[in-house]
């Protein structure tokens, strides 16, 4: 592998990875705006939003599929 060949991966790589932290910071972003919405407590909401920043893609992921329930005791 020549150098020039080194340096194109290198650059893919790189490019690659600043996509996917571009994709978890909009994703975490929208699902922390969505979970602003929502009628929870604030316990859960807390917990959801741990979720969604500290594991990456997948919080927001299962904040879109499962989603927390709505409680009805809070006004």
């Amino acid at each position: 592998m020549n150098i020039e060949n080194f340096r194109w991966m290198f650059w893919l790589v790189q490019s690659l990875q600043c996509l996917v932290v571009a994709a978890w910071v909009l994703c975490a972003l929208l699902a922390l705006f969505g979970l602003r919405k929502q009628k929870i407590s604030d316990a859960a909401r807390a917990v959801w939003a741990l979720l969604i920043v500290l594991i990456p893609i997948l919080g927001a992921v299962a904040y879109w599929i499962v989603g927390p329930q709505p409680n009805e005791a809070v006004g």
